[in-house]
């Protein structure tokens, strides 16, 4: 009688276990412990600035854009990251930590490959429906002695088979979360501004407290510098302001711009994504993207010279489409004799703006569109001599026209209200494109003057008193569009932005850049012969 009664103790005390193994009660409570040390971020831009203990030697690097989070979408996709190691504190041993949540159609077949300055490292296969999943690879001595690491990520694989879907993009989307990226033991504590802007990944902590106070325009001038050249910016409770500031600017005045200066020709696979070799069932994109203030002297490219290596195309209805900022500029049907694809395609001015996105698209579908399940790889690769040719128009931007006036009538008067941690970094953002560095600011006898507007900017445009040459700077509703420029007027679309910049000139030098020229929507007009 024992027996069977310890006997069926032991069994409710099995399933006891298991019902709380399975509620995850023990790794909340274990994992106190276990994963104490693990970063946690809810802000992707936040992840990367508070990144370790200032006393202590264990640090943790972010994987994260200031600009935006890593997604990857569909079959194949490609994403990467450059890590830059402290010099000063040297790494003694360390790992790569990815974190992702992928989002997995039933029926599909993928992976997560992890490249690491050049060698595969880790291929973790793609879970079903909704998971969580965390891959660690540990760094080897070539890889913690190279000063930089290029993590490449792709999403590789294929979605379900046996439905005639029209395109399987959507098989799978990862996305990589922000706790993600490096872990390093080092064999002493950080402590140069050089190491810190190594393992803040370029994105500085900027020190900002709204206390009612004058506005801080000194650190706020000095984060808009910072960001011209090319480092990330995040104002919060914490990082560096004033002359702590001004001297991390001083140690990062030589780091190349996360944006990089090009010239012609351009190659399109100087992009990693785009280089190599594909295959691919039903479509691949290349994209390349380019800003105006990355050409040589504001040229704009004239042509795209196209070289592919296409196939086996055997049975199947292939095409290539070539679009640049979603305008068709060519498309065409691939044969079999079309493995060897060379052609050059003008990219008409009028077509291009500050910003554009060039792409590139093949297609390849059965011909038998009654056929459902069938697979049918397609092999292709971008040649090294796919490349944009200079020649076109030189387009110089409204805003780099605004910066002009403002530069010829310098000083320039910074004025501001009180400004949140968020309203400030996005003032900071607007002035960096306009180049501060070049810009003396003074309030002694300013020849123009630059003011922050911010809460109901409509109101405050009512209020503004017309006097000189004013524009207003502002990002619309999509940030990653660029800064919006615009002669004053109460009504314009500034009124419905959160910061907007209200610059004013007070006495137009004759030598300056010509004004910008208001268009039939009241938008100012690049031009063509404008001096930068």
């Amino acid at each position: 009688m024992r027996l069977w009664v310890l006997c069926l103790l032991a069994l409710l005390f099995v399933g006891l276990l298991i019902a709380v193994e399975q509620s995850g009660v023990f790794d909340r409570v274990m994992g106190r412990n276990v994963r104490v040390n693990d970063p946690m971020f809810g802000d992707y831009q936040r992840g990367s600035t508070s990144f370790l203990d200032e006393d202590g030697k264990d640090v943790f690097v972010a994987q994260v854009y200031p600009d935006t989070p890593l997604i990857l979408s569909g079959f194949p996709s490609y994403t990467s990251k450059q890590f830059r190691l402290p010099t000063d504190a040297r790494p003694l041993s360390g790992t790569y930590n990815l974190v992702f949540s992928s989002d997995t159609v039933p029926g599909s077949e993928g992976a997560l490959r992890v490249t690491i300055n050049g060698v595969k490292r880790a291929d973790t296969v793609l879970q079903p429906g909704r998971v969580r999943q965390r891959v660690q690879v540990e760094l080897t001595p070539t890889e913690l002695a190279a000063g930089e690491l290029d993590v490449r990520l792709a999403l590789v694989g294929h979605g379900p088979m046996a439905e005639c879907t029209p395109n399987e993009a959507i098989a799978a989307v990862v996305a990589i979360l922000p706790e993600s990226g490096l872990r390093m033991a080092l064999d002493k504590a950080p402590s140069t501004i050089a190491d810190r802007l190594a393992l803040w990944g370029d994105l500085i902590p900027v020190k900002w407290r709204a206390d009612g106070k004058a506005v801080d325009a000194v650190t706020l001038i000095t984060a808009a510098r910072l960001a011209q050249r090319g480092y990330g910016i995040y104002f919060g409770d914490k990082g560096y302001a004033g002359q702590q500031l001004a001297d991390v600017e001083k140690v990062a005045a030589g780091r190349p711009s996360r944006i990089p200066q090009l010239r012609y020709p351009i190659s399109l696979v100087s992009v990693s994504e785009n280089a190599g070799a594909r295959r691919f069932d039903r479509e691949t994109t290349w994209r390349y993207r380019y800003d105006v203030s990355q050409l040589p002297n504001g040229e704009l490219p004239s042509a795209l010279d196209l070289r592919m290596l296409v196939g086996p195309i055997g049975d199947t209805r292939t095409a290539l489409f070539v679009t640049l900022n979603d305008h068709l500029l060519l498309t065409r049907t691939l044969s079999d004799t079309d493995q060897r694809f060379n052609n050059s395609v003008a990219l008409p001015a009028g077509d291009q703006s500050d910003r554009n996105e060039l792409a590139v698209t093949l297609t390849a579908h059965e011909r038998d569109e009654q056929r459902c399940g069938s697979r049918r790889l397609i092999a292709a690769e971008m040649l090294p001599d796919t490349v944009l040719r200079g020649g076109g128009e030189r387009l110089i931007p409204p805003l780099a026209q605004v910066a002009a006036q403002v530069r010829a009538n310098m000083p320039a008067a910074f004025k501001s209200g009180t400004l949140s941690a968020p309203q400030a970094q996005n003032a900071a953002l607007l002035l960096a494109q306009m180049k501060p560095s070049s810009i003396s600011f003074s309030s002694s006898q300013p020849g123009s003057t630059i003011e922050v507007l911010t809460g109901d900017v409509s109101a405050a445009l009512r209020r503004v008193r017309p006097v000189g040459q004013q524009w207003l700077v502002y990002f619309p509703g999509d940030q990653r569009a660029g800064a919006m420029v615009e002669p004053f007027s109460p009504q314009g679309g500034a009124a419905k932005a959160a910061v907007a910049l209200l610059v004013t000139v007070n006495r137009p030098a004759e030598a300056a850049a010509p004004a910008p020229a208001a268009g039939a929507a009241g938008t100012p007009r690049a031009t063509a012969d404008a001096a930068q």
